[in-house]
């Protein structure tokens, strides 16, 4: 990841607490880069240790060859290599917390109105839709693709300059800990808290530590800053006391009249969702249940910043939502590509939706392994095997180790057992597929990240990645 920010070494020393080991301090920065093979004009190179690969591996190289102006470092052992060459080496404690405290000192220095987004779906498509209201009054900036760890979201806010008066952070997270890092550097003036479910058990343990977790995204808020939540998710009240307990103010959305922020009604079909709010109809070309909710968060988030409901349609008539997220695929039959990710909660709100918008035509559910899911991960396969009969799948194609999981769910639902079949490949799931398809069947694709089911969609749909 690559990002333009100019400055000099001896700044860059100063705002990540680094000291300066070789080379000069008024060397000229003008990019930084955590990639050794995208490296842009007068780079600084942060090295990112990771599970399975040290960035600073690369340093020798990119210094013999001139390819970058500086570099931070953790470890001793290349300053020889930066003086011979004059290349500015930085020593600290830790890269990736000092490119977390470089963007920190960047974002108090540019100071936008910084809305926060952290959840455990939706995130994604919601930053999208806040940012798309947001700019028709200020110019904002926002996390390219889904770059939200402690890695992208620093590199985001190191992109601000002195034309962005908002910027809209997504802040993702699976372990205890990261959001309260996050936090700390993005200090957001609003945070938005989409949900709460079943995501990261492995590492979390339980929905309530899941919630905590998410919580941590109010730790770099100022007192009397404000919360957005959805009223209608899992642990609502012990977030919104955690919120109270810092002097925050909540506000909510869902779609209940008790939420701050709701539907008059609601109407979806496979092109787009209506939402109509304080008599103002917003219409979206969104699909799905879960795309209302992400639709009323935004607008509740527009309503802190005095942005009317009837604003909101207009700025999202030409919204496109990210590849792989409820994309609606037409080849006669229709495929519901939903291949980027899943969790229980993703995975029910895209079989409600199905069932909701399709109910007299052949649904077929073609499932893969919910990831991150520890001990609980054959239960939540379980129960998500129940959901796809109970939301009128005809049909259940399973490829994955959790494949049997959930058979048994859907199969102890009353699916018929000759209607699940479980595959030993995609391939080989792929063409079984294609042989069945029918002009009136709809096809719901879905699996974690890692399972990589596009590759399902593209051999159904003859799309090229």
């Amino acid at each position: 990841m690559i990002v333009e920010y100019r400055s000099t070494v001896e700044r860059i020393a100063e705002a990540c607490g680094g000291r300066i080991t070789a080379g000069s301090g008024r060397t000229v920065i003008d990019t930084v880069t955590t990639d050794s093979r995208e490296l842009g004009k007068n780079s600084l190179f942060v090295p990112i240790v990771g599970e399975k690969f040290d960035g600073h591996d690369f340093i020798p190289a990119l210094s013999g060859a001139g390819s970058i102006r500086s570099y931070l470092t953790m470890k001793e052992g290349f300053t020889g290599t930066a003086a011979g060459r004059g290349i500015a080496e930085i020593l600290c404690g830790n890269t990736r917390a000092a490119l977390g405290a470089l963007a920190a000192r960047h974002r108090n220095a540019i100071d936008p109105i910084v809305v926060g987004i952290t959840g455990t779906n939706g995130k994604t498509t919601t930053k999208e839709l806040v940012c798309a209201i947001l700019s028709t009054r200020r110019k904002c900036l926002k996390n390219d693709k889904n770059y939200n760890n402690e890695i992208g979201v620093p590199m985001t806010l190191l992109g601000l300059d002195e034309s962005h008066q908002m910027a809209v952070i997504e802040m993702g997270m699976n372990h205890s800990g990261e959001l309260d890092r996050l936090s700390r550097i993005v200090k957001p003036d609003l945070a938005l808290i989409t949900n709460v479910g079943e995501g990261h058990l492995e590492y979390l343990g339980s929905v309530e530590n899941v919630a905590r977790a998410k919580a941590e995204i109010m730790n770099g808020m100022v007192p009397g800053s404000t919360v957005v939540i959805n009223r209608d998710m899992t642990c609502f009240d012990l977030v919104k006391r955690m919120a109270r307990t810092t002097d925050l103010v909540v506000k909510t959305y869902g779609l209940t009249d008790d939420a701050d922020v709701h539907p008059d009604s609601c109407r979806l079909s496979r092109e787009s969702l209506e939402v109509t709010i304080n008599g103002a109809e917003i219409t979206a070309p969104l699909y799905g249940l879960h795309n209302v909710y992400n639709v009323l968060a935004a607008a509740a988030v527009a309503r802190e910043y005095r942005i009317e409901p009837g604003e909101i349609g207009p700025a999202l008539a030409g919204f496109v939502n990210v590849d792989g997220r409820s994309q609606i695929i037409d080849r006669g039959y229709l495929v519901i590509n939903d291949s980027y990710n899943a969790n229980p909660m993703s995975l029910v709100y895209a079989l409600r939706s199905a069932g909701k918008i399709f109910p007299e035509r052949r649904k077929i559910a073609v499932l893969s392994d919910m990831k991150e899911l520890g001990d609980f991960a054959p239960q939540c396969h379980v129960e998500s095997g129940k959901a796809v009969r109970e939301n009128g799948f005809d049909m259940l194609l399973l490829w994955g180790d959790m494949s049997r999981y959930y058979a048994e769910g859907a199969a102890g639902a009353g699916l018929d057992p000759d209607r699940i079949r479980q595959f030993e490949s995609k391939d080989e799931l792929s063409r079984y597929l294609k042989d069945i398809l029918d002009e009136n069947d709809v096809v719901l694709i879905k699996g974690s990240r890692s399972m990589k089911m596009e590759e399902v969609v593209n051999a159904v749909t003859g799309r090229e990645e």
